[in-house]
């Protein structure tokens, strides 16, 4: 059976559920492999957890099998400017190489992975992507953009693949969205500050008529936690991985918050959690990041904000609000989601079969 290969820093399958989608269809087994492996195998050990220990095995034997062999489809997940993209170039020498990314600065005022940059490992990845790489598969039309205006990269060698959902899954139950007397507000990603999760705790403490649900984890668990203790208003239902369950919480909520702050040059990237969120019928409010605009258009499926903005926007729809004018939005929502289907979205993974 023919085989694509997944190598990314850790992971993240649920970025690949269009291609796994492909491959399964075309008879391709997809498969996911990592190269964090010193950390990972060092974080094994202190947890002594056997599972991730071997774990690391099978990544450097395949690490290894890759400079022994050839012509392997290897789709690349890996941060811009990382170092460990020299060693990954000699492994991959003889083989299809496919990048993988969401980022979306490549002008070099700003990227993730600083250890050891300078001008010669700029050069180095620049040529990389130029000359080595078959094809980039960009999650977002500003990364292309991105990519053709500062790296000079053919048009026709980037294709947008946004991230994707599981339409059996993340789908509208009307039967358990009847009409409440209060709109349900819902958080679901990492607890931090950098996505205004205190801001929007502030906020519901204030306003206890109206009901708040957090889902996730992060340095501010703890503070989630009290506020879900002193208030009956907000609820936290920890860390959720079961799809379905998910899929179960957004169907018993109207609103995604999504308070997210620029940090420097970052800002908030495409939203797996959005496209799961309007696909179960639920209006999404954001900060107007680069990925959230890419998704919403504002006031017909959702509503994108300024940062200062935020709550404002949060208590103008609480206060003043019409229901039939949240049902047309939210039926907009359900539509706009199915262009981010594992179907639709597979087909655009497909110029990874056309490569002999």
């Amino acid at each position: 059976m023919k085989k694509i290969y997944v190598l990314h820093e850790y992971g993240a399958k649920s970025h690949y559920r269009a291609l796994k989608y492909l491959c399964e269809k075309n008879n391709i087994q997809l498969k996911y492999r990592e190269f964090r492996i010193f950390r990972d195998l060092a974080k094994s050990i202190f947890r002594m957890d056997k599972k991730l220990f071997f774990k690391q095995f099978k990544n450097i034997f395949f690490l290894i099998n890759l400079i022994f062999s050839k012509n392997k489809k290897v789709v690349l997940g890996i941060a811009p400017y990382d170092f460990r993209l020299k060693f990954l170039k000699f492994v991959l020498r003889n083989h299809k190489i496919f990048y993988h990314t969401s980022w979306n600065i490549w002008d070099k005022s700003f990227y993730p992975k600083k250890l050891f940059v300078n001008e010669k490992l700029i050069s180095f990845w620049e040529d990389f992507l130029k000359n080595d790489v078959l094809h980039i598969f960009a999650v977002s039309n500003s990364a292309k953009k991105e990519l053709i205006k500062n790296l000079k990269i053919d048009n026709s060698r980037i294709t947008v693949v946004y991230h994707s959902f599981d339409d059996k899954i993340f789908k509208f139950d009307r039967k358990k969205r009847e009409k409440t007397e209060k709109f349900r507000f819902l958080y679901v990603g990492r607890l931090t500050e950098q996505k205004g999760i205190s801001e929007i705790l502030d906020y519901f403490s204030f306003h206890k008529e109206n009901p708040l649900t957090l889902v996730g984890n992060g340095v501010l668990t703890e503070k989630v936690k009290r506020y879900a203790e002193d208030f009956d208003n907000i609820n936290y239902l920890g860390f959720v991985s079961d799809q379905r369950k998910l899929a179960e919480i957004y169907n018993c909520h109207d609103f995604l918050l999504l308070n997210s702050k620029k940090i420097g040059c970052w800002e908030e990237l495409f939203g797996i959690v959005i496209i799961e969120a309007m696909a179960c019928g639920v209006v999404p409010i954001a900060t107007n990041h680069a990925g959230p605009r890419e998704i919403i258009t504002n006031e017909k499926d959702g509503f994108l904000t300024d940062e200062n903005e935020f709550i404002k926007k949060v208590d103008e729809i609480t206060k003043k609000f019409v229901y039939d004018k949240y049902k047309e939005i939210q039926n907009n929502a359900v539509e706009k989601a199915k262009k981010f289907t594992v179907r639709e979205i597979s087909k655009k993974w497909g110029k990874i079969l056309e490569e002999a």
